[in-house]
This record gives structure tokens, C-alpha cells and sequence, in this order.
């Protein structure tokens, strides 16, 4: 079991590796973030915990690490979908510790997993859950003869606090009202996070996939936007798509692409003149701050929203689900739209973006009285 702490004047991290007995076995110093020193213990323990194979009475944790190293690990997940096990790995080493996998039973894992529950979603208790399911099941596969106390446990959690409403604009009206503002008040000498957000909300393109455009994934002639990957303006870094869907090519109005090549010639300039190099040729890229955070993304649309007297908690992320949204009510094939979101089919379509806004409402229950009168 790996600690971690930060230490002396320049804040580096540590690490330091027990093992059952509580004997140090292994550490390491002068790491810069927290999540290099987990990663540089987790490569230590890997090496240390690892066996040719399972017993039954390995520790429901090191039983989590052999799936995850040899499964998850090696796959070609994206680095933030491997991070998210890995954390989830730390959750079952702190409500299970040092419990052998062949002393759980069912009753007791439905406890634990009732204790966490209280404090987090019903989602994240499912995916827990499945997280601990597949490390048994992996067990069982090499032989090693395990009950699986995971059949059968009713998943609890608490209501995401987020309400579904708070998650796009609730009419037309607002939604131009925004895409006004922002077209209005463009000046890449000011910030470039605008021109981000009204791509967002005339693309449906996720924040990640908007960050990772570069001048070399707009055609112009043809006014379109093609995306291939995301980015990540908090770690500065690349990952694949989240889907094979993900890959797709996204119709652009006239008057946007003509907005994006004022941003090139502006972006360009800007950057000869101060010596600043683009490296990686991206289309939001802040001559001052790089490509932006989410905190900065979202805090920038949260003062818009203020502005415009608009009364919602939407994220950038509001800004794809408007898109939908506006899409729908305005007739656009579903199909059509699943494929221009990313989806594979319409199922996610109907569960994510499956409200209409205000008017489209108002209009057809105005259809339904003049139906029933």
C-alpha cells in the first residue's frame, strides 16, 4: 500500500510503499504533482505485487491492481479514462483495505457499498461495482475457485445534484441572444474564449474536441469543421476520441467560417508580432494564456450568462446540448443529429437531448387544443 505526502518549501512530492506488515518496502521523493508520484508508486507496486498468479486470498485491492495492470493498463483507453479507474482503484483500497477477496461476503460488500453511496451518485457506486465485478471475474478466468459477492447487490446513491434543465438554454430566444452577444463582442486582443464558445454553440462540438481543432481541420471552401481528437487545456495534451462516432465532419455556416478566418489573420499577426509560436497550429489558442482550462471556459460563459440577465448554472458543456436541442425543435432528422453530435444511434440521443425548448413546447400545445377543441 503506497502514501503519499508533500513536503518542504517547494511543495514536491513524496511517495513511500508498505507492505501488509507494515514495513516500507519502497519510496521516492522530488515529484512535482501528486499524480506523478502515484503513477511512479503504482509502476513500484506493479513490480513488487505483481505474481505469475492469483490466490484466493490476495487482497480485494491487489486483486483490483492485477486487473487494472494487465487489462486496463495496456489498453488504448484514453489517459482520462485510465485515470478514472485508477482513482476509482483508490476508493476499494480505502473502504476495503487490506480484506482478503475470499473473506468478503455478499452481505458485507452490500454495506460497504451502501456507506458509499451516502455521499456519492448512483452512478459512481455502479461503476464501482463494476469495476470490482470484472476483477473477479478475471480472477475466476485463471482459475482461482472465488465467490462472487457482487451478484445480486442493489445499487444506491444519491440524486445528482444537477438538474436536467441546468444542463442547456431553455428557449430559442436566449439561445440567439447569446450567440448575439458573443458575435458582438469578438476581439481576439481581449480573449479567444469567445470565439470558442460560439463554436460550441453553432457545432455541438465537446469542449475537448473544440480545444484540439486546428487551422488544418477547417475547409473553408467547403465549410466544414472535421474532429478526430480532444484536448485537454488543463494537462496541455492530445487523447484519441472518445468513440469511433466521435470522428466525424460538422457543417459550418457561412458567416461562422468567415469569422474563423478574421480569427486566423488576427491569431497570426498577433503572434508574428510578439514572436509567439503556435506549436501545435490550434485554432483557440490565447496569445497570453495558451488553450484555456475548463475553469476559465466555464467561468467566462457563466459572466456572459450574467450579462444577458440569462438564468442558468449551464457549463460549456450547455452549449452541446443547446445545439441538440435547438436541432430537434427545428426539425433537423434525428438521425441526422446523432450522427452530427457523435452518437452512434439515438438512444443516447433521446436520453441526453430529448427535451424541446420553450417555444417548441408553447407551439405544440397550442396543436394540441385546436386537436381536442
Amino acid at each position: 500500500m503506497a502514501t503519499y505526502r508533500q513536503r518542504d518549501k517547494k511543495k514536491l512530492w513524496d511517495y513511500r510503499i508498505f507492505n501488509e506488515k507494515s514495513e516500507l518496502v519502497a519510496s521516492g521523493s522530488g515529484f512535482k504533482t501528486k499524480r506523478e508520484a502515484m503513477n511512479e508508486a503504482m509502476r513500484i507496486e506493479q513490480q513488487k505485487l505483481l505474481v505469475n498468479s492469483i490466490s484466493s486470498d490476495i487482497t480485494l485491492y491487489d486483486l483490483w491492481f492485477e486487473w487494472y495492470s494487465l487489462i486496463i493498463k495496456p489498453s488504448n483507453l484514453a489517459e482520462t479514462t485510465k485515470n478514472k479507474y485508477f482513482t476509482r482503484g483508490s476508493v476499494i483500497r480505502k473502504l476495503f483495505g487490506n480484506q482478503k477477496v475470499n473473506k468478503i461476503k455478499h452481505s458485507a460488500y452490500q454495506r460497504k457499498l451502501n456507506t458509499y453511496a451516502e455521499k456519492y451518485t448512483k452512478n459512481h457506486v455502479r461503476r464501482l461495482n463494476s469495476d470490482i465485478k470484472k476483477a473477479i471475474q478475471f480472477a475466476k478466468r485463471d482459475g482461482v475457485l472465488l465467490s462472487d459477492f457482487t451478484d445480486g447487490v442493489v445499487i444506491a446513491g444519491r440524486k445528482f445534484v444537477k438538474d436536467a434543465d441546468d444542463k442547456y438554454l431553455h428557449s430559442i430566444f436566449d439561445y440567439k441572444k447569446v450567440i448575439s452577444y458573443l458575435e458582438n463582442n469578438l476581439d481576439y486582443s481581449n480573449s479567444i474564449v469567445y470565439y470558442l464558445l460560439l463554436v460550441l454553440f453553432k457545432t455541438g462540438l465537446r469542449v475537448g474536441e473544440a480545444l484540439a481543432l486546428t487551422w488544418d481541420d477547417v475547409n473553408f471552401e467547403d465549410l466544414e469543421i472535421k474532429t478526430y481528437r480532444r484536448f485537454s487545456g488543463d494537462k496541455g495534451t492530445f487523447s484519441p476520441p472518445k468513440t469511433k462516432t466521435s470522428i466525424r465532419t460538422i457543417p459550418i455556416s457561412q458567416s461562422l467560417a468567415l469569422i474563423l478566418r478574421d480569427l486566423k489573420d488576427d491569431q497570426q499577426v498577433m503572434l508574428k508580432n510578439l514572436k509567439i509560436v503556435n506549436m501545435n497550429n490550434q485554432i483557440f489558442y490565447d496569445y497570453r494564456y495558451g488553450v484555456s482550462t475548463n475553469s476559465a471556459i466555464n467561468k467566462s460563459l457563466k459572466n456572459v450568462l450574467k450579462i444577458l440577465n440569462i438564468n442558468s448554472k449551464m457549463t460549456a458543456t450547455g452549449a452541446r446540448h443547446t445545439y441538440g436541442s435547438y436541432l430537434l425543435a427545428k426539425g433537423v432528422d434525428i438521425w441526422v443529429v446523432a450522427r452530427l453530435m457523435g452518437h452512434k444511434d439515438i438512444t443516447q440521443l433521446l436520453e441526453t437531448y430529448g427535451h424541446v425548448l420553450t417555444e417548441v413546447i408553447n407551439k405544440e400545445y397550442e396543436t394540441v387544443r385546436s386537436l381536442v377543441s
